[in-house]
C-alpha cells in the first residue's frame, strides 16, 4: 500500500510543478539469468542432498538452484530528479526486482540542498554509506562484476532514512568529500530475517529488524589513478520475531560499529578493486563479522576479464570456547564484461562458493555451489 501511496504523491507533485520545473528522467536495469550446477550434502539434515544454492541478494534473498532462473538478481529502475530551484531539487527513485515479482517499490526519495558550493545537504531515505560500491551496489552497469560479492554485501538493513551533509574541498592534488549521517531503519516483515528463521525450522509469522541512531562518517579521496573510501558509523539493533500465535520472541538489543576501507587502483592497463570491513557487535559474546574482496580487472578494449576473492568470517572473543569455527565462507568469482554499446554491457561470471563453517554447530548452513550467470546491465 505505500508504494502506491508514494506513486500517486509523486505524479501529483509531477503534475502540479510549475512550468519552470526541470525533470529529469534516468535509470538503469539488469536481466541476469543463472544456476548452480549440481548438488551437495544438506549440512543442516544429515544423510540428505539438496539442490547447490548461491545467495546472490541477501537482502532481498535472491537465490541460484539448479533450476535456471531470471528472478534472482533481474531488476528496473526509473529515477526522477526535481529541480526546484537553483538550491533545491527532489529525487525518487523506483525500483522492481525479479525477486519480488516485479512488484515496484520506491526505494530512495530525498530532498536535496546545495547550501555552498562545497556543502550539499540531503534528507530523506538513501543507502546507508557503509560500502566502497553502496551508493550504486544495484547498479550492475557501474562495476565490472555481475555483482559485488554477496557475502561482504550481506546485511539485512542497506538503507535508511536520515539526513546527510556532503563537503567537497581540494587538498593538494586530491579531491575529498566528507559525508556526515544520521538516521533509523525500521525493517518490517524483513525478508532475510524471516527466511534464516524458516530455514532452521523456526515458524515465524513476520520479523521486524529495528536499526536506530545511525550515525557515522564517510570520507572519499582520489587523485589521478586512485579512489578510496573510509567509512566508521555506529547504531542500535533490536529485533521483534512474531510467532504465528501472536507470542513475541525475547531478544537482548545492543549496539554495534562498522569500519570500512576501499577503493580502487588504476596500473595502466589493470584496476585494482578492493573492500575491507569489521564489524563489531557490543553484546555478551563479543560477535566480531571481518570481511574482505580484493578484484583484479584487466581493461582491454570494451573487453573486461576480472578475478576476485571475498571472504566472510564469523567470530565471538567473550566466550569460553573456540571462536572460530562458527560462519565462514568465500567465494572466487571469475568472468568477463564486454561493452558492446556505450550504455549496455554484457557478462558471464562464473562464481565457486566454499562454505567453511561449522557443520556440528549449524554455521555451515550455506554449503558449496558452482554457480554461472550471464546477463545484460544497462543505463538510458
Amino acid at each position: 500500500m505505500k508504494t502506491y501511496i508514494l506513486i500517486v504523491i509523486t505524479l501529483i507533485l509531477t503534475f502540479s510543478l510549475p512550468a519552470t520545473a526541470d525533470i529529469k528522467f534516468s535509470g538503469y536495469g539488469s536481466i541476469i539469468a543463472g544456476k548452480t550446477l549440481g548438488t551437495v550434502d544438506d549440512p543442516l539434515n544429515p544423510g540428505q542432498t539438496r539442490d547447490e544454492t548461491l545467495t546472490a541478494d541477501f537482502y532481498d534473498v535472491g537465490q541460484y538452484t539448479n533450476d535456471i532462473t531470471f528472478n534472482a538478481e533481474s531488476i528496473f529502475a526509473l529515477q526522477a530528479v526535481m529541480d526546484l530551484n537553483n538550491d533545491f531539487k527532489v529525487t525518487a527513485q523506483l525500483v522492481a526486482k525479479g525477486v519480488d515479482d516485479f512488484e515496484p517499490e520506491f526505494d530512495w526519495y530525498y530532498l536535496t540542498y546545495q547550501a555552498t558550493n562545497n556543502l550539499t545537504l540531503m534528507a530523506g531515505r538513501r543507502n546507508i554509506p557503509m560500502y566502497y560500491f553502496s551508493e550504486y551496489s544495484e547498479v550492475g552497469y557501474a562495476y565490472p562484476w555481475m555483482r559485488p560479492p554477496s557475502n561482504l554485501y550481506w546485511w539485512q538493513v542497506t538503507q535508511f532514512n536520515g539526513v546527510q551533509a556532503m563537503y567537497n574541498f581540494d587538498w593538494g592534488d586530491y579531491s575529498n568529500t566528507f559525508t556526515f549521517f544520521y538516521g533509523n531503519e525500521y525493517s518490517d516483515d524483513n525478508v532475510e530475517m524471516l527466511y534464516y528463521d524458516k530455514l532452521y525450522g523456526g515458524n515465524a509469522q513476520t520479523v521486524n529488524e529495528y536499526w536506530t541512531d545511525i550515525a557515522g562518517v564517510n570520507w572519499n579521496i582520489s587523485g589521478d589513478n586512485f579512489d578510496v573510501r573510509f567509512v566508521y558509523f555506529q547504531n542500535d539493533r533490536d529485533r521483534e520475531t512474531i510467532q504465528q500465535d501472536g507470542s513475541i520472541d525475547d531478544y537482548t538489543p545492543f549496539s554495534q560499529t562498522f569500519l570500512g576501507f576501499g577503493g580502487s587502483v588504476d596500473i595502466q592497463q589493470l584496476t585494482v578493486l578492493f573492500d575491507w570491513n569489521f564489524v563489531e557487535y557490543d553484546d555478551a559474546r563479543g560477535t566480531e563479522f571481518p570481511t574482505y574482496l580484493v578484484s583484479l580487472v584487466y581493461n582491454f578494449g570494451d573487453y573486461q576479464p576480472y578475478i576476485s576473492y571475498s571472504k566472510a568470517d564469523h567470530e565471538r572473543t567473550k566466550t569460553a570456547s573456540a571462536t572460530e569455527d562458527l560462519e565462514e565462507h568465500y567465494i572466487m568469482g571469475y568472468g568477463l564484461r564486454y561493452n558492446f554499446l556505450p550504455n549496455a554491457s554484457l557478462k558471464i561470471q562464473y562464481d565457486h562458493f566454499v562454505d567453511q563453517g561449522h557443520k556440528e554447530s549449524g554455521w555451515a548452513y550455506h554449503g558449496d555451489s558452482d554457480t554461472i550467470s550471464i546477463g545484460v546491465d544497462f543505463i538510458f
